[in-house]
């Protein structure tokens, strides 16, 4: 396999950090052993940031974990049995794949035999832009022609797209998560009619697989006319079950666009109906976690309706209740419901205000108002609110004392 060109350190200081160094110094000190591939690779030619380095490595598991523990290097064996290993070394880890082709899949998992063969390897890879390899020297090597569909932000995949899927029906939602996140124009025709014609397979993808998924859909530059596809081939439903229309989406992600935000849980919380059974339906579909459904629950069911004319006073008393996260929601969904130039000023000084107003503590507690022989209980629940809607009725002007003269036994 040749290079097919080079990309310099100096330009990516990424590649010459000591770890990287150290692993690579590791595992060719004979070779050429072990090559950067996938993620990283692309993110670097798409000029975009680093966040986790994968290495393929002709070794076996079992060779590079020894010569990484031989070196104090420590290993944890996190997928063994496919081939992979991750070193620990401070804050990075990195994980490493010995080449391999998958002899039988069950359409998620497979049973894989090791090869030393880099093209070979490429080939069963899902798309052409994840079978880039990169040496530490900044050779590159394109086996499946990926730099092209870079160039183009194309998302395409190696060979058969029809096998390719039933090999692992997750690729499904990777083909449309890439073409969110890398993607211009108009996707891929073949893939995409593979994706369709298969669309039953995402039946057989667990809950917290479509949720990393449609997570990382959500938050991308491009999702507005990516998930219009997804919606119009039925995949979002396969994912999001009795989903609203997209029109509440569409305006509320550009608003988000125009001033810089990205709220994946309030995006997600305007595909949901206004009922705690759609929220019930989607918290078990895709396996959400307490904080999560009781997030999406505030979202969707909250009951500010707000105007860019609401006074500084509303405004607080509105964070103060429903919370700061609740409120932005609020102003953002209200503003996206107008035309986005009208009002814009006004609406940037709520939002502004909201995002910048310390919430102040409530200073009375129950021991305060036990201290002054009340006794414990329902009552002093229901005192102690009684005194903070006083308190928020005053703007928060009253102060403890003022709060505590109130008190009769």
């Amino acid at each position: 396999m040749e290079a097919v060109k080079k990309i310099s350190s100096h330009d990516h200081p990424w590649m010459s950090k000591p770890p990287l160094v150290k692993l690579f110094n590791i595992l060719n000190h004979d070779g050429l052993n072990a090559r950067m591939v996938g993620g990283c690779v692309r993110n670097a030619l798409l000029g975009r940031k680093i966040i986790d380095i994968d290495v393929a490595c002709r070794l076996i598991p079992e060779e590079s974990l020894k010569r990484l523990k031989k070196a104090g290097v420590k290993v944890v064996p996190t997928g063994l049995k496919h081939g992979t290993i991750t070193a620990v070394m401070g804050k990075s880890n990195f994980e490493i794949t010995t080449l391999r082709r998958d002899e039988e899949s069950d359409g998620r998992r497979a049973k894989v035999a090791y090869i030393d063969d880099w093209q070979e390897d490429a080939r069963r890879r899902d798309f052409t832009i994840n079978a880039l390899y990169l040496d530490l020297d900044g050779s590159l090597y394109d086996p499946c022609g990926g730099l092209c569909d870079i160039a183009a932000r194309r998302v395409r995949f190696i060979g058969d797209a029809d096998q390719r899927i039933h090999e692992d029906g997750l690729r499904i939602l990777r083909f449309f998560r890439f073409a969110a996140h890398i993607g211009q124009g108009e996707m891929d025709p073949v893939g995409l009619a593979a994706c369709l014609k298969n669309k039953f397979l995402i039946n057989r993808l667990s809950g917290e697989r479509l949720a990393q998924e449609i997570f990382k859909i959500l938050k991308s530059d491009n999702l507005l006319p990516v998930i219009k596809v997804m919606n119009e081939g039925g995949i979002l439903d396969k994912i999001i079950p009795d989903h609203e229309n997209l029109q509440g989406l569409n305006s509320y992600v550009r608003l988000e666009k125009v001033l810089g935000k990205c709220n994946i849980l309030a995006r997600l919380s305007c595909l949901l109906r206004k009922d705690n059974k759609a929220i019930e339906t989607i918290s078990r579909h895709l396996k959400l976690s307490n904080k999560q459904v009781k997030m999406l629950r505030n979202y969707v069911n909250h009951d500010l309706s707000l105007s860019a004319d609401i006074s500084q006073k509303d405004i607080r008393r509105a964070i103060y209740h429903h919370g700061r996260d609740i409120f932005i929601f609020a102003v953002l969904q209200s503003w996206a419901d107008e035309t986005l130039g009208q009002d814009h000023k006004a609406w940037r000084k709520i939002l502004a205000y909201g995002e910048e107003w310390p919430i102040p503590t409530f200073p009375v507690q129950g021991k305060d108002l036990m201290a002054r022989g009340q006794k414990s209980g329902a009552e002093i629940g229901r005192k102690l609110r009684a005194l903070e809607q006083a308190w928020a009725q005053s703007d928060f002007h009253l102060t403890r004392e003022e709060m505590l003269g109130k008190i009769t036994r």
